[in-house]
């Protein structure tokens, strides 16, 4: 799955055009049929324009069309058409492609397969994983709001969520970056374990863990610290759909634990800029009956209140199939970037080479040393097209009305700060890496 060669180097309008480059090597040696026509701007085109996969969608968007489903509620399909419809197809498939469709080759998939809602957006998934676990104001049996702990660098959206639900929001830090190479760092993105240990909240509360930007938080370790605690702890995979953990046990064979598998909910995105798109949706997960029982009492009025329609449903079914593919191809171009020097331009990669870890790259993170050089190596890469930005504003800013901040937020704060990230459809460039290396170079 690379783009298309022919289309790589068209410049946009407004960016002086760039000498081709040719590539002398390709690890990522993908058949013609599996690649992308470039965007204007000279990288692959989000959404994704390949012939295959445009072909699938149009053909399930047909099908929705002529039997009638795309203007009909999903629950109402039954006896209507042969077979599930697709919105139940699509819940299912959901389901397969962030667990055992995701495991790497030769390894079993930890536990059931979820069972999946389906949403408009990944943070009215967050929302509804709230209501069920009850967060909420003070009031009634509860004395005072629920307790939601949540890193300081996280997408700003969460805070605010938790904000609407009138919980009450705790931040804590994110893990220290460290380059011991001095080019990257294996941490730097993902909940501090030892910042939240130091937090004291009540059973009942809520730990809302972000996988961002390529890294995988600790799920196994966060799941086993609300249950010391007696909290409930949401997965936020919006970013991370596919991505998980090889689980190595003495007296077991080696396995596959995706993200959200040790999770009282897992939240995944469908949004535009997403590596899944069909312009917006989510989805929830869990492995628990009654957690999910309870979600469809909150959700059925008797019809869906917070729906996904088929016609969306058709758009995300083919690109389900094509997941676990795409992010082995962003894998092994982010592996590729976070060995370039950007030690060289004062910046250093957050990426983990640890083999047990398996990604599923959205953004990829480069650390600058401060705003300023920040700054500076945007304006180089956005120079060749690059589609690039700033990472998120911290949450550390918020006054003492909006939050508690019982810990330190030194690391969170430089991230808010410092933090830039190369977007995912970059990564699906064949050349990607050539491409930075040329322009980091002619930064020094």
């Amino acid at each position: 799955m690379i783009w298309k060669q022919k289309n790589r180097h068209k410049p946009s309008p407004n960016l002086p055009r760039q000498p081709p480059l040719r590539s002398t090597e390709n690890p990522l040696d993908f058949p013609a049929e599996d690649s992308f026509d470039a965007a204007s701007d000279g990288w692959p085109a989000w959404p994704p324009q390949n012939a295959q996969l445009t072909s699938e969608i149009e053909r399930g968007v047909a099908k929705v069309f002529s039997d009638g489903q795309w203007g009909t509620y999903p629950e109402s399909i039954g006896g209507k058409i042969h077979g599930p419809g697709v919105h139940e197809r699509c819940r299912s498939a959901v389901a397969d492609a962030a667990t055992k469709e995701a495991a790497p080759d030769g390894l079993e998939c930890f536990g059931n397969a979820p069972q999946v809602r389906l949403c408009p957006s990944g943070s009215s998934a967050i929302e509804l994983a709230l209501r069920a676990l009850g967060a909420g104001p003070a009031g009634g049996r509860r004395k005072s709001a629920t307790k939601v702990i949540l890193s300081a660098y996280d997408y700003p959206g969460n805070f605010r969520t938790v904000e609407l639900m009138g919980a009450r929001p705790v931040l804590c830090d994110t893990e220290p970056t460290s380059a011991a190479d001095g080019i990257r760092s294996a941490s730097g993105i993902s909940p501090c374990l030892k910042s939240i240990e130091q937090i004291e909240a009540p059973p009942e509360s809520v730990l809302l863990a972000s996988h961002l930007h390529g890294q995988v938080v600790d799920s196994l370790a966060s799941a086993d610290l609300c249950r010391q605690r007696g909290w409930f702890l949401i997965e936020d995979a919006c970013q991370a759909i596919g991505a998980g953990r090889i689980q190595t046990v003495a007296t077991e064979p080696r396995r596959f634990v995706p993200v959200g598998a040790m999770a009282d909910w897992t939240t995944y995105s469908f949004g535009g800029s997403k590596p899944l798109t069909c312009g917006n949706g989510g989805a929830l997960a869990t492995r628990i009956e009654s957690k999910y029982q309870k979600l469809n009492g909150i959700v059925d009025r008797p019809s869906d209140a917070f729906p996904l329609s088929p016609l969306q449903c058709a758009t995300l079914l083919p690109q389900l199939s094509w997941l676990n593919r795409m992010n082995q191809i962003r894998r092994e171009n982010a592996r590729r970037l976070s060995q370039l020097d950007w030690a060289a331009v004062g910046c250093m990669a957050i990426w983990d080479d640890d083999p047990s870890v398996v990604q599923a790259p959205y953004k990829l993170p480069i650390l600058a040393r401060d705003a300023e050089t920040r700054s500076n190596v945007l304006q180089a890469l956005r120079a060749i097209g690059l589609p690039c930005g700033e990472g998120f504003r911290g949450m550390h800013r918020t006054s003492d009305r909006r939050s508690e901040k019982p810990v330190p937020l030194e690391n969170a704060t430089k991230l808010s700060d410092a933090l830039l990230v190369i977007d995912h459809r970059a990564l699906l460039a064949s050349d990607v890496a050539e491409r930075i290396r040329e322009c980091l170079s002619e930064m020094r």
